[in-house]
């Protein structure tokens, strides 16, 4: 799963290594993003790949009072269309979320030791996601959800799940442009991250509370 995310570079690095043609009027990096919070996202609309804001934690279109649905913030890849909340987004409602690494924690004799996994070279990559619009409440919610795989052999070790990482042009264009992909083709990206191309180490417990929003988080112990 992924319950917890870093985006540490500043937003002009953003706007060029992903190819943004549109980008939100404020940023700032984030050392402990969590479910609630809203995330930088990108979608394609118009030809154009377009940033903005949406809340993690998904609340489909059809729940009728917001306030009393648990937000999902994960979604398994592998039953997509076989789930209500998820079925109706996966061929019109794809989007990446920016991220540079991901939290995990390794439970061991009752007690969790937090990692940081990121890519092997420390590049920004995007996760797979699917977002939808709730209009039930009196402020329009925007949500997104972070799709998960089996975890590949390196991250197994901490976690059996992992999100989808996607990190080059072809496979952010693939997923976001559903006019010209369609959920068969695109579903092919939904696999684990190889493990040559990735890093892992221990931090600190100070990113066990999202309060903790600082620089020492990211730091090896």
């Amino acid at each position: 799963m992924c319950g917890r995310f870093t985006l540490t570079v500043d937003l002009p690095y953003v706007v060029d290594y992903f190819r943004l043609q549109s980008i939100p009027d404020h940023f700032s990096p984030s050392f402990n993003i969590a479910p609630s919070q809203s995330v930088l996202t990108a979608v394609e609309q118009n030809d154009e790949r377009r940033a903005g804001y949406m809340k993690w934690g998904l609340v489909p279109f059809w729940v009728k009072q917001p306030k009393k649905w648990k937000p999902l913030i994960n979604a398994r890849s592998e039953s997509l269309t076989d789930k209500s909340s998820f079925k109706h987004l996966v061929e019109k409602k794809r989007c990446i979320i920016f991220a540079d690494s991901f939290y995990e924690w390794k439970v061991e004799n009752g007690i969790k030791t937090p990692y940081r996994i990121m890519k092997a070279d420390g590049k920004p990559f995007a996760f797979a996601a699917l977002w939808d619009r709730n209009r039930e409440s009196d402020t329009e919610l925007i949500t997104c959800v972070i799709l998960t795989t089996n975890a590949n052999e390196k991250v197994r070790k901490i976690h059996e799940r992992m999100p989808v990482m996607l990190d080059n042009e072809e496979a952010w264009e693939t997923w976001l442009n559903t006019k010209e992909y369609p959920y068969l083709k695109a579903k092919e990206l939904l696999k684990p991250f190889p493990i040559e191309e990735q890093k892992l180490y221990v931090v600190s417990s100070l990113v066990n509370s999202p309060k903790n929003n600082t620089k020492e988080c990211i730091l090896p112990v």
